[in-house]
């Protein structure tokens, strides 16, 4: 009789905005893997449970954790409240992210603010907040997700790219200062993803349809949830503890065989 592989089991991991898209594919993963998943969501509090309930049946451990990553006070009112439940944190995974898609001349100083605040200025408070919680603790991994927004352009996302831009080189710093801590910081790249963003953005349907006319992959395949979610999950094994420092882009190769003309039949 074979026995499962629960690498993270005894494990406490936090993922923030994880309850939906390239988050739920994280907790799911992170699950499967037999940790104790704290789902971080904002306002939807159904997705969350169904969640919730889904990993539940399947015998995994979840909390829910309902706070404003826009908000420096829910921030450490949600890694407080984690500490009192669990007592520990040994992976975190800043996913939560929000934008304004705007051009840039048009946008406000509150819409600059709010993407800045919702996505860099919250990771440097949960890395800042989380220490207590991480510190000394085995496989400790702070864990951030970016997007494809600071290699392409996005039309309208140049507030998104510049927040995830220093969301990026803030992971380098904490790979730095984390390190005397025992914690492995690193970055996550996703391509492009169909989430829930396409509702917004419908022209990014030509996005996808580039990407389908020039894979060298069978099959038209697209960046799902679920390789971002391998690859946090890879990032967690022991194997990979001196990895640290590094934005790993995960988009089946699209940022170098990105602008071919398609012709990869013809080699």
């Amino acid at each position: 009789m074979s026995t499962e592989i629960k690498p993270l089991q005894g494990k406490v991991a936090l993922v923030t905005g994880g309850s939906r898209g390239i988050g739920a594919g994280i907790t799911r993963k992170l699950a499967a893997w037999g940790a104790t998943v704290c789902v971080n969501y904002v306002d939807r509090a159904k997705p969350a449970r169904e969640l919730a309930a889904e990993l539940a049946d399947q015998g995994s451990k979840v909390t829910l954790h309902q706070a404003d990553l826009a908000d420096p006070e829910a921030i450490e009112g949600l890694i407080r409240e984690i500490g009192e439940q669990h007592g520990d944190l040994h992976v975190l995974v800043a996913n939560a992210a929000a934008t304004k898609f705007t051009r840039l001349e048009d946008a406000t100083l509150g819409q600059w603010q709010f993407v800045q605040d919702t996505n860099a200025r919250s990771t440097w408070l949960l890395a800042k907040h989380a220490v207590p919680l991480m510190r000394d603790r085995p496989g400790a991994r702070f864990i951030t997700i970016t997007n494809s927004t600071t290699t392409r352009i996005v039309p309208g996302a140049g507030l998104f790219g510049a927040a995830k831009a220093a969301l990026e080189s803030l992971t380098e710093y904490l790979s730095y200062e984390l390190a005397p801590y025992g914690i492995v910081a690193n970055c996550v790249r996703p391509g492009l993803v169909q989430t829930g963003v396409f509702k917004v953005r419908p022209d990014l349907n030509r996005g996808v349809a580039h990407e389908q006319s020039v894979t060298p992959w069978a099959g038209d395949r697209m960046t799902t949830p679920e390789n971002s979610a391998d690859v946090v999950a890879m990032l967690c094994l022991d194997e990979a503890a001196w990895i640290a420092g590094q934005t790993i882009t995960v988009d089946g190769g699209y940022r170098l065989w990105g602008h071919s003309l398609g012709d990869h039949q013809s080699l």
